[in-house]
């Protein structure tokens, strides 16, 4: 994604942060088929460099990472004033994964394995309906 003329971050609708390449692609894939923009970062701190690219509606974040891992980012993300009203849903398959998210201020939490329709849910309460 490229910023606009302004330098601003691009808008999105998702950024989906998450090591595993085969979970990361079927959530872009699925949400692009939905008509959703989608950005990917394999790890926090990859997501946090694509925040300076891309603005998007809703932050899809793995808790388990290496380089970064999720509680990581979210402690970055709201000590920076221009990122942290953006909303973050947590996905992650750890038991206790409230806990675990616990003071974390995410919005919403999804279990792995990923069901379709809670996922698709979830974006849509954040992100609306794409246009088609």
């Amino acid at each position: 994604m490229e910023q606009t003329r302004a330098g601003r971050p691009t808008r999105v609708s998702v950024l989906v942060a998450d090591d595993d390449d085969d979970i990361r692609d079927s959530i872009k894939e699925v949400l692009e088929d939905e008509g959703y923009t989608v950005v990917v970062a394999a790890h926090g701190e990859e997501a946090l460099e694509q925040l300076t690219r891309v603005r998007p509606q809703l932050i899809l974040l793995d808790l388990s990472m290496p380089v970064m891992n999720g509680q990581e980012f979210r402690k970055a993300q709201l000590a920076d004033a221009a990122l942290k009203e953006i909303p973050v849903v947590v996905l992650s398959a750890a038991g206790r994964m409230q806990e675990k998210a616990a003071g974390m201020d995410a919005a919403d939490l999804v279990a792995k394995p990923i069901k379709l329709e809670k996922l698709l849910l979830v974006v849509r309460r954040f992100c609306g309906d794409p246009e088609r």
